[in-house]
């Protein structure tokens, strides 16, 4: 899968999902650093990328909905769940397929996912 990680994405998620084989792209090397949520999101769209953030803003779906996207994935992370978090997302991204994450916005914290 594609992935379009924000600032807030913890680097050891990024290695984990480049470990995994999938193909990730943070905000940083992207030249985005410090850009509005539209921006990042936008240039996510614009490059067919799953936006992957740990910014609860962007589970707001009156502001950002997600049939307008190819998808959301927000992580409730912090430093004393991450290894949780990375097993249900490891989890999560094992059960299903880039199209179906489409147009949906996902929420993983560190024993569940949920799909909208």
């Amino acid at each position: 899968m594609k992935f379009l990680a924000d600032e807030c994405v913890y680097l050891v998620t990024v290695r984990l999902l480049r470990g995994l084989g999938h193909s990730v792209l943070t905000v940083h090397e992207a030249g985005l650093d410090g850009q509005p949520d539209e921006q990042i999101l936008e240039f996510a769209q614009n490059e067919n990328r799953i936006l992957l953030t740990a910014d609860l803003d962007f589970s707001n779906i009156r502001r950002y909905p997600p049939k307008s996207y190819c998808g959301i994935i927000v992580l409730k992370i912090r430093p004393y769940n991450a290894n949780e978090v990375h097993a249900t997302l490891q989890h999560f991204l094992a059960a299903t397929n880039e199209a179906s994450i489409r147009e949906t916005l996902v929420i993983v914290d560190r024993n569940k996912y949920r799909v909208r």
